[in-house]
């Protein structure tokens, strides 16, 4: 099997340097042709927080190729799979374009974005592809462009979208059982917009927060005002579901205090964007929420309040 890996930040490099050891044909496809260059030279090195032995990919197995190549590279030699690890803002600017050439292909495609909206994109952009949307607890965090921390073991979810079919066809299942022979822990689901709308909630709740504190996860939880903060936006998402009609557990406000303790030392994605300057996905995750509450006529201003104030540190160069 031949995997196309799009984005080379934390989740890309584990991915990429997981399945490679693993045997799995790779091809990464980097923003830049610089951390193409590096790992050509210095090679993938992944690091574990609990201890397990580091694991090194040679520069001379990586096969990493500039996104720019895509439209030209891609079509004479596809993969098998096609995924997507790119962070939405790239997702929804620049990926459009690139992925153009395969509209018309019947390509697997496996998405692992945050956040809601880019699934309904994809489905426009490729109309003939299997698209299959992914959530993973899976912990990642990249320390340069060939050194990424497996920062905790987790369980990754995976549905087929769109099609009204079952997910375990013979496609799903190799890609399921290629990623556990990785080390992967991983699920097949029908239920898989369910698995989306949870992530949704514990990242609305959890990562605009710990990015404005500039606090890792399990500090939320050390004094009173930040719980209550953290309850405010929950009940304002929950509101939101009952409105639109989307389920939810009755667990979910607990589940979302056991993803504090259970990552209680780690950084959120959106806390690590903020603190690289990078442009945060806030607009996708507790933007879609201010989006469907708009629609629902059901007020939310405490996600509107931590939009404004993420989006207010980011500047962007002139």
């Amino acid at each position: 099997m031949k995997i196309e890996i799009i984005g080379a930040g934390s989740l890309g490099l584990l991915l990429a340097g997981k399945l490679i050891r693993s045997g799995a044909g790779v091809r990464l496809w980097c923003r830049s042709g610089e951390q193409c260059a590096a790992l050509a030279e210095a090679g993938l090195a992944i690091s574990h927080i609990d201890g397990r032995e580091p694991v090194f990919i040679p520069g001379s197995e990586i096969e990493a190729v500039p996104i720019s190549e895509f439209p030209r590279l891609y079509p004479e030699s596809p993969g098998d799979w096609l995924v997507l690890t790119v962070k939405q803002g790239v997702l929804h600017g620049t990926l459009p374009e690139l992925l153009g050439p395969l509209r018309e292909s019947e390509v697997n495609v496996l998405c692992l974005q945050n956040g809601w909206g880019h699934m309904e994109l994809l489905q426009k952009l490729l109309p003939a592809a299997s698209l299959y949307a992914a959530v993973t607890t899976e912990g990642a965090r990249r320390e340069s462009p060939v050194r990424v921390v497996h920062a905790g073991a987790g369980q990754t979810s995976i549905g087929l979208w769109g099609k009204g079919e079952t997910v375990r066809n013979q496609a799903a299942i190799r890609m399921a059982d290629t990623l556990r022979s990785a080390g992967f822990s991983v699920l097949l689901s029908n239920e898989v917009k369910a698995m989306i709308f949870r992530k949704l909630a514990i990242n609305a709740v959890i990562n605009p927060l710990t990015a404005i504190w500039r606090i890792p996860n399990g500090e939320l939880l050390s004094t009173e005002l930040r719980v209550r903060m953290m309850r405010e936006l929950y009940e304002e998402t929950a509101a939101v579901y009952e409105a639109c009609g989307i389920a939810y557990e009755d667990s979910l406000w607990n589940d979302i205090l056991e993803v504090c303790r259970a990552t209680s030392g780690n950084h959120s994605s959106m806390l690590a964007d903020v603190l690289s300057s990078r442009e945060t996905e806030i607009r996708w995750i507790n933007g879609s929420l201010v989006a469907l509450a708009e629609q629902a006529g059901v007020d939310v201003t405490a996600h509107q309040w931590v939009i404004r104030m993420v989006e207010g540190m980011f500047v962007k160069e002139r």
